[in-house]
């Protein structure tokens, strides 16, 4: 539908990167960013020419004539490469206690033009029952690695899968990491937040979340449906609910029944067993 313009696109793109970085950097067409017929822009990546290689996503104008943001773009290359190297290293340090472990630290400017760290963590273990154990431990863990952070706020994310995971990682980090693919991937979320005081690093909250799939979510509420049919609450509505007690035990899921009235209900249902009890 765009063809003419996207060659014109990609043919400013490739001449700007050879004449700015010579063999540095290559391009890669993503796609066009357009809304009912008309172009608003057009998606590469810039690429290093190397054999590890970092992929700047780079949106170009559809202005006429295009204009390449060198500025912009080569911040943007930088503070990729901060968050590469973070990420290496947390990793390389988590890794002692999960073997198979992925990471992606995110170093992200707050609005005041602090900054703050917000680490993903995938261990490739699942959560047992002895939870509070094992936060306990990530705690620990996580204060240990503190030391030589000069930002006031740090944020560590680790995931649990439902079962081990041994599969080497063959895609990049940034890609490992993606909603749509990592996503599917985890079935537990620990959060515990770290923040300055009087220049120490505290504990300011632990929060921990579930990651069910649509179909998980889905089989859930169709056995609640058969449960209040049987028992008298044909008519509730049923709502699965977001719970984030880290005390709450790890393998339900709250859910809450209304009725025409108004009138609440609040339960949890077994993610295994589909064993229904009520508060």
């Amino acid at each position: 539908m765009f063809k003419k313009d996207e060659k014109k696109a990609k043919e400013f793109m490739e001449s700007k990167i050879a004449e700015i970085y010579k063999d540095k950097f290559k391009t890669e067409f993503i796609g066009t960013w357009h809304e009912f017929g008309k172009i608003y822009g057009f998606k590469f990546y810039v690429i290093e020419n190397n054999d590890n290689p970092i992929a700047v996503e780079y949106n170009l104008g559809s202005q006429s004539p295009f204009e390449f943001e060198k500025e912009a773009f080569e911040k943007e290359y930088e503070s990729i490469k901060i968050k590469i190297r973070a990420s290496e290293e947390l990793e390389k340090n988590v890794r002692t206690y999960y073997s198979n472990a992925r990471v992606l630290s995110n170093r992200i400017e707050n609005r005041d033009g602090t900054y703050r760290w917000v680490n993903s963590i995938y261990t490739a273990i699942p959560l047992d029952n002895a939870k509070e154990k094992t936060f306990s431990e990530l705690d620990s863990l996580s204060a240990s690695l503190l030391k030589d952070v000069k930002e006031q706020k740090v944020f560590y994310n680790f995931y649990f899968p439902k079962e081990i995971d041994s599969e080497p990682y063959n895609d990049n980090r940034f890609t490992f990491f993606e909603f749509d693919n990592f996503s599917k991937k985890h079935i537990h979320h620990y959060r515990v937040d770290f923040e300055k005081n009087e220049g120490i690093f505290e504990i300011n909250n632990r929060k921990l979340y579930d990651s069910l799939s649509e179909e998980q979510s889905e089989n859930l509420i169709k056995f609640i449906e058969k449960w209040k049919k049987k028992n008298g609450f044909s008519d509730w509505e049923i709502s699965l609910l977001t719970e984030s007690s880290i005390d709450r035990e790890i393998e339900q899921k709250k859910f809450m029944l209304k009725s025409s009235s108004g009138e609440k209900k609040f339960g949890f249902i077994s993610k295994e067993t589909n064993e229904i009890i009520f508060e």
